[in-house]
């Protein structure tokens, strides 16, 4: 996780663990210490600074790990601070944490430390108090998605619902650091293995808590008695040979020579938790592939460990929220992912029977669901292959008096495709990895098409408000609500959830809400946008398939004067002539420039304030332009992806309303 330490702040990676409690990064001086990539933090640069028994008697710490793993040091006090509205910090002074000057174990170049998450009274969440509530909440990316990264939620922001989410309670154990859970059974492909209850006390009273949660170990952990006959289970349905496991940390392990591991079926495993709380664990997290020919199940053998651990990577593609005030645990399934791809926002879903993996772009300002198939002789180049409607045993063409229904479809840019409505099933994930599938689907098989697409594409979602749109289609299944977060354009690797139905209410700290506005085409999502223009009711829309944010030229015109008149740098002849107005930054880093701060004001007295990165993009090493162009003939103004960026935006199709808040978007 990256949070910021110091005054002045300096930003730090360090490892998130549910498993400790001590906030500890490697301070100069640091001979004995394991190698990292950045800088180690100086106390001696922090004005905020302070050892915390005094610089002559410092308090030292001697923390390890039960994987031998070692930090020494000295306690200290400093501030410490989060991302938060529009990636301004919220900063917490005088927090306790470890200045380490010795260390050593399973640390990576990567790491500058490690953040205790525990329930000790030294970890961040205790130390936050009532600013958080004893909320917080996260989503591991998936283990191979290095480049991921998911949003740390405290407070308000870190309550889990939606669809498929299930509460256990919290045990209260000693040590208080860790978060205990009751485990009652594993589930394998339908049959269910009782899971051991702790040794009863001296006197006979039964012992609650018979598993730990936690972020900071990588495998699950269970009983030798209960895990032998779960393994057992797996083996007796995987029709693959076993090898002898290598390294000597898995207990059983497959040959899968001469396929991928991606196509072998594994069976299903869910964990049922106390509160009839089960979760289906998807194949991603129960096996890994730790070679070219291996792959092994993460659930290990505990051997003389006393206690379970459900491990990181059965967490995977969970929201997981603690309460440590109600004393529960809430799991949620992360639903499809959107994710960036030179200035579009894609989006994963399934397609067909047997079901195919599609990436297409996500458009709230067009309705169809289109996807390039066989035979497509004029059709951009994708990477994937074409969607083959034969190998599907759900598709069908749709027919309009007995012709199959034809339809030309163009965009603002002047990127078309043609092809023929069908229906099939299309699919998302959904509760552990579950699909859950929308039979007859309305969607264009498109077999002619041109534009401004990419390889990465196959094709359009369309999420607008006409009836062909996938949100309208859907229909009463999701309430009429759906909700995104647009990672960063320049994170490539970064994805996040597309919600939809109650797991797309957003709220939490910072939250605004404005109306939509019904107007035609009812295609586009009509906000009024108070502070640039009141002419009419619905002045401009929002649009994930448009890169930059158009507005009236008379209004942009004031606009631009203000930023020119702030931002203290030449300014440079437009590129390209798309942009209006851009300034030199050579001999500069265009992260250190100082942007002005602006804020768009809707009806509903609904204020954001855009970080630069939402309001100027670098275009080249020398030049950064503002990403709000004037929309010269076209008749409404539009609210570009640039902008929404790193907001988590709710739409409400039933209520009319649409709700910001800003957050750091990243993969599920």
């Amino acid at each position: 996780m990256s949070f910021y330490l110091g005054t002045p702040a300096r930003k730090v990676i360090a490892i998130a663990d549910t498993g400790s409690d001590l906030i500890w990064v490697q301070c100069k001086p640091c001979d004995k210490c394991f190698p990292q990539k950045t800088p180690l933090f100086d106390p001696e640069a922090s004005t905020t600074y302070k050892a915390s028994c005094g610089y002559e008697s410092k308090c030292q710490y001697h923390y390890s790990y039960g994987d031998g793993s070692f930090a020494n040091g000295s306690l200290s006090t400093d501030t410490i601070g989060f991302n938060a509205t529009g990636g301004r910090q919220v900063n917490f002074p005088t927090t306790l944490f470890g200045c380490t000057h010795q260390s050593n174990g399973t640390f990576d170049k990567e790491d500058a430390g490690l953040v205790g998450l525990g329930g000790g009274r030294l970890s961040l969440v205790r130390q936050l108090g009532p600013a958080v509530g004893g909320k917080f909440s996260y989503c591991l990316p998936s283990w191979a998605q290095t480049a991921a990264t998911a949003r740390l939620n405290f407070g308000t922001a870190a309550v889990v619902n939606g669809a498929g989410a299930v509460t256990t309670p919290l045990i209260r154990r000693k040590p208080d650091t860790f978060y205990f859970l009751n485990l009652q059974q594993i589930i394998v492909a339908g049959i269910p293995i009782d899971v051991k209850r702790p040794n009863a006390t001296a006197d006979g009273a039964a012992v609650e808590g018979n598993i730990i949660i936690d972020s900071g170990t990588t495998l699950t952990l269970i009983d030798n008695e209960t895990l032998h006959f779960v393994l057992r289970e797996v083996e007796s349905i995987v029709k693959l040979p076993t090898v002898t496991p290598p390294g000597g940390v898995f207990n059983l392990c497959f040959n899968v020579s001469g396929q991928s591991a991606a196509d072998v079926e594994f069976p299903e495993i869910a964990f049922r938790f106390a509160g009839n709380a089960s979760i289906v664990l998807p194949k991603d997290n129960l096996f890994a592939a730790v070679d070219e020919k291996t792959v092994c199940s993460v659930i290990v053998y505990r051997g003389h460990m006393g206690v379970n651990i459900f491990g990181n990577l059965a967490q995977q593609n969970f929201h997981i929220g603690y309460d440590l005030a109600a004393m529960k645990l809430t799991f949620a399934p992360a639903n499809c992912t959107i994710f960036s791809n030179n200035f579009e926002y894609l989006m994963r879903f399934y397609l067909g029977t047997p079901a195919r993996k599609v990436i297409a772009i996500a458009d709230t300002g067009s309705d169809l669901i289109w996807i390039q198939c066989k035979p497509c002789d004029k059709c951009f180049p994708q990477k994937a292959p074409l969607f083959d409607p034969e190998a599907s045993t759900t598709y069908k063409g749709v027919n309009c008096k007995a012709t199959s229904c034809q339809y030309h479809y163009s965009y603002g840019d002047g990127s078309f495709a043609i092809g023929s409505l069908s229906t099939d099933t299309i699919g998302f994930n959904a509760t552990g990895g579950r699909k859950v599938n929308f039979p007859k689907t309305l969607f264009g098989c498109t077999h002619r098409s041109n534009g401004a697409f990419d390889k990465e594409d196959a094709g359009l979602v369309g999420l607008g408000g006409g009836r062909l749109s996938l949100v309208r289609q859907l229909g009463p299944a999701i309430g009429g609500k759906f909700s995104y977060c647009l990672p960063s354009w320049d994170q490539t690797a970064a994805t996040a959830r597309l919600n939809f139905g109650t797991a797309a209410v957003v709220n939490g700290p910072g939250v605004v809400t404005t109306p939509l506005i019904r107007r035609k085409p009812d295609t586009f999502y009509f906000l009024n946008l108070q502070q640039i223009i009141v002419a009419v009711e619905g002045n401009i829309i929002i649009d994930s398939g448009t890169t930059l944010t158009l507005i009236d030229n008379e209004t942009l015109h004031l606009v631009l004067r203000e930023v020119k008149s702030i931002v203290k740098l030449p300014t440079v002849t437009r590129p390209g002539g798309v942009f209006n107005l851009c300034f030199n930054v050579s001999g500069q880093s265009a992260a250190d420039v100082e942007f002005p701060e602006i804020a768009f004001r809707f009806a509903g007295n609904a204020s954001i304030v855009l970080p630069k990165d939402n309001l100027f993009a670098a275009v080249d090493e020398k030049t950064v332009c503002s990403v709000i162009v004037y929309r010269g003939d076209m008749g409404v103004n539009i609210f570009g992806n640039l902008a929404q960026q790193n907001f988590h935006i709710g739409y409400d199709l039933a209520a009319m309303k649409l709700t910001f808040a800003p957050a750091n978007c990243t993969d599920l």
